[in-house]
């Protein structure tokens, strides 16, 4: 009878249908984070693909007889933004209608564990300069702090337009703070709690009112083989989207800078971390420029390095009080993530694999990889169901 409970768990998610349990080639679905209400004051624009139709949702809402909306979660690990718009046309549109079709921009996912540490500085009493303000009653934790983080990646080929990337892949990733086990990350997202803490995309796009109309790296990556390894890369640039910001326009052309959909971009530090008389919201910051981010790659294995500082201000909603008070924030992050080949329809091929200057290849997983995973689904329930009959 011990057994009871964690055969009849194991047994409905092997009975759950392989849509649910994982995301065979799929891109990105538009989520609830409902960060973006207080970010996208700030710049316009979503650097997230808007693709809900995977039959992928891991959350669902209803609404009481009173009006209030109840979110009920699966905790199902979630995709939602890891790619920039633009590569909608070229790996979810031709999905529509044809579920199993796969295309050269599908790419790879990696998921894994990962480490936030930050120090928090406010700067002199009562300063004014630029944009920093300062209160002589703000309070924030003291010293170097760490906070531990799961974490997803997707990496994939750049499409041929728009123009504007130089890089051979683009990289998404977001992470949010857990303390659930690496080997439990497949069922650790609260989805309904907007988790995402850290947001990051290597190209961002330039919408005009109904599409996206340019695009480029928001980090130039520096691309080698490494020296020990002549099938793993190691990448290396600075993040800068300066060249936007400071591009021309007359006074009918929305600031460019505004439109790159930095509103995703971002890093999130927890609500509560500092007082002003009462706990503040979220410590919110957009990727500084001159942010340095690396880290290598192999088929295999994903390796992110994030560090950097800048000026932060803080989340004003109606459960927290507004403050124009500012605070320094500098931040060094780490991510060691494995290749999610469940739900990965794309292999990648770095350094020498993959036969091309660039150092990097894509090549798409054949269909027999899916027919074995299939029958050792099978296999492994039939087994299941035996034991159960013997153990129940």
């Amino acid at each position: 009878m011990l057994l009871r409970r964690p055969f009849l768990t194991i047994l409905a998610l092997l009975a759950a249908p392989t849509q649910v349990l994982s995301r065979k080639g799929g891109g990105d679905g538009s989520s609830s984070d409902s960060d973006s209400d207080s970010d996208s004051s700030s710049s316009s624009g979503s650097s997230g693909s808007s693709d809900s139709s995977d039959g992928d949702d891991t959350s669902s809402s209803t609404s009481s007889s009173s009006g209030e909306t109840h979110c009920f979660d699966t905790h199902l690990l979630n995709f939602d933004n890891l790619q920039p718009s633009h590569y909608y046309e070229y790996n979810q549109a031709p999905r529509r209608g044809h579920a199993s079709v796969k295309t050269d921009w599908d790419g790879v996912y990696f998921k894994g564990e990962a480490m936030l540490k930050y120090t928090i500085i406010t700067p002199p009493n009562n300063l004014t300069e630029d944009d920093i303000v300062s209160s002589s009653l703000i309070e924030c934790p003291v010293g170097r702090q760490s906070m531990r983080m799961l974490g997803v990646a997707w990496v994939g080929a750049k499409t041929p337009t728009p123009a504007g990337p130089v890089n051979p892949f683009t990289l998404g990733f977001k992470a949010w703070e857990s303390n659930v086990r690496v080997s439990d990350i497949d069922y650790s997202y609260t989805l309904c709690e907007n988790p995402d803490l850290i947001q990051l995309t290597t190209t961002v796009d330039l919408f005009n009112e109904t599409s996206v109309e340019e695009a480029m790296d928001a980090v130039v990556f520096n691309i080698t083989q490494a020296a020990d390894n002549r099938n793993k890369i190691l990448f290396d640039g600075v993040y800068d989207l300066k060249d936007w910001a400071d591009s021309e326009r007359d006074r009918l052309e929305p600031a460019r800078y505004d439109n790159t959909g930095l509103w995703r971009e971002k890093i999130s530090l927890p609500d509560s971390l500092c007082s002003e008389r009462r706990s503040l919201g979220k410590i919110i910051f957009v990727w500084p420029t001159g942010t340095h981010i690396n880290g290598s790659m192999t088929n295999e294995t994903l390796e992110l390095n994030f560090s950097g500082s800048t000026i932060a201000g803080f989340e004003g909603r109606s459960r927290w009080p507004d403050t124009d008070t500012k605070v320094n924030v500098t931040f060094e992050f780490t991510f060691t993530g494995s290749l999610d080949a469940a739900n990965s329809s794309q292999v990648v091929l770095p350094g020498a694999s993959s036969h091309n200057a660039s150092l990097i290849a894509f090549q798409i997983v054949t269909s027999s990889a899916t027919v074995i995973s299939r029958s050792l689904y099978y296999v492994l329930l039939s087994l299941l169901v035996s034991l159960g009959v013997m153990v129940v």
